[in-house]
């Protein structure tokens, strides 16, 4: 049975306190803790500011080697394409590359806007993308429907590229759990990989007073919600590839809380 990675979308919140981390605990050593309770982080900060190579470095370092990171994306590769596009692409493989160097890069995580259509010209940009990161590894998530289907899932695996399975609301534009879950057995690439975002649907369109919209993501998942996922990675980790699951719900530390519980029940 190949590996399976469980852990949270982000890792250095405050609110945690008391709730993940010891009351105690210097925000310093947030990573060092988290690494004795997760064998996986996805870094989301990568998104707004472009990393650097010392940066990922220092991520690797401080958590010991223990864990494996999937890094985010930045913004310049998919919320804020412009001609100048390759120059931001190898800005972020210079920085990553230490962690697959260290051999601790679990992924490079694309993350599209939902106003990422299925259109040739975002096809043809999505393929230069993948092909500028060759030899990474590499998960494409779309926030818009339009983007699942058979013909995608194909161009992905040939590309050695992986589709992010994900939880959201059932809003009519997302990915819904339905459009997914009779092929979640069968990841295209060579990771399985689950990011959980949520189901607060009445606040996915509100940015509200939170930062950066995570208002969104303001949910605790229940036991019996859960369970569902079981089965789906379990058979994701019967094939030959690893599976990764990412808690992204960060408000309130119910990610950190929901990874735990689903660590038990696997």
């Amino acid at each position: 049975m190949a590996e399976t990675f469980i852990g949270t979308s982000g890792y250095d919140y405050p609110e945690w306190k008391g709730i993940f981390y010891p009351s105690g605990l210097k925000r310093k050593d947030f990573l060092s803790y988290y690494a004795t309770q997760f064998n996986a982080l996805e870094l989301n900060g990568t998104f707004y500011s472009m990393p650097s190579p010392r940066q990922m470095l220092s991520f690797y370092e401080r958590s010991e080697g223990k864990i494996a990171f999937s890094i985010k994306a930045n913004r310049l590769l998919t919320h804020e394409v412009s001609s100048n596009w390759a120059n931001a692409a190898e800005s972020f493989k210079n920085a990553v590359r230490p962690l697959a160097e260290k051999g601790t890069l679990l992924a490079v995580l694309f993350q599209f806007p939902q106003s990422f259509h299925y259109t040739k010209e975002n096809r043809i940009y999505l393929a230069g993308l993948i092909s500028q990161f060759e030899g990474f590894p590499l998960v494409v998530e779309f926030r818009h429907r339009e983007w699942i289907r058979e013909s995608v899932f194909s161009g992905l695996k040939e590309r050695n590229a992986s589709l992010a399975f994900c939880d959201m609301p059932n809003l009519s534009a997302l990915p819904c759990r339905t459009d997914l879950q009779g092929k979640a057995a069968s990841f295209a690439g060579s990771l399985a990989y689950i990011r959980l975002h949520g189901r607060n649907a009445g606040a996915w369109y509100s940015s509200g007073d939170t930062p950066n919209g995570s208002g969104r993501y303001l949910y605790d998942y229940s036991d019996k919600e859960l369970k569902e996922f079981v089965p789906v990675i379990q058979a994701a980790s019967k094939g030959e590839i690893p599976t990764a699951v990412f808690f992204n719900n960060h408000p309130d530390g119910s990610g950190a809380k929901n990874a735990k519980r689903l660590k038990e029940m696997l």
